[in-house]
This record gives structure tokens, sequence and C-alpha cells, in this order.
């Protein structure tokens, strides 16, 4: 195969994945289509489309993530939010793409927001790739 055609069939795999859990609502600790965190669904996410194990915090995950210019997102990637008092990174979603990622929102659950919102860009901490 073409290394684009691994991406698109990559794209095409997350895009599906991240399609059946939308409006999953938000559980603190839990991993499944009947309630996640944030970290809890990229993990399943990532487990289920890249077959990679990450792990089970979005401080962690961001430890391991490669660190990428936010201009370079490609769909796949992970985004990372300090969206509390401190350095710590609290919030992690996949990158799609066109400025849009899915996460999951403690009031609205899995869904779909853009990096370019307000609060998204208050709270940016960096863009990694593990893949």
């Amino acid at each position: 195969f073409p290394s684009h055609d691994i991406a698109s069939s990559a794209k095409a795999s997350t895009v599906r994945e991240v399609s059946t859990w939308l409006g999953t609502p938000h559980l603190m600790g839990g991993t499944t289509r009947q309630g996640a965190d944030c970290s809890g669904f990229v993990g399943e996410v990532f487990r289920t489309v890249f077959q990679i194990n990450l792990p089970r915090t979005s401080a962690a995950m961001a430890l391991v993530s490669r660190s990428i210019p936010k201009d370079q997102l490609q769909d796949g990637d992970l985004v990372f939010f300090i969206t509390r008092k401190g350095d710590k990174v609290s919030h992690v979603g996949i990158y799609l793409s066109n400025g849009r990622f899915v996460h999951v929102s403690s009031r609205r659950g899995v869904m779909v927001s853009r990096l370019n919102e307000s609060f998204f860009v208050r709270s940016f901490h960096k863009a990694g790739r593990v893949r």
C-alpha cells in the first residue's frame, strides 16, 4: 500500500470508531460506551483503531507523545489541555481535521469541538503524536 492509502484507511477507521462513541455520557474513570472520561475514551479508541495501549491518564499520555507543532496536526494526533489551575495536563482529545477534535465534555459527553473555541485556545497545552 502507498502510505497515503494507509493514512486514509486509518482516518476512516478513526472516524468510524469515534462516531460510535458520540453522545456517550461523561463518567469519571469510565472506559465504555456506557460512560467514559477523556483519557478512557481516547485509550479505547487507540486500542481499537491503532492497537496501541496508552497510559490511563491524560497527563501520562502527554508524556509518552512526541510534541508536534499545532499546524502539523493530522487525523489521530492527540491534543492536550490544562483546564484547571496548575501546570498539569488534565484533558485530552483526538484531532480529526480542519481544526476539529473529539473529546469528552463533562456536561455533554463525547462530542466534537473546534480548537479555535476560546476555552480551548486558552487551555491548549500541546499537540502530540504516538503512532
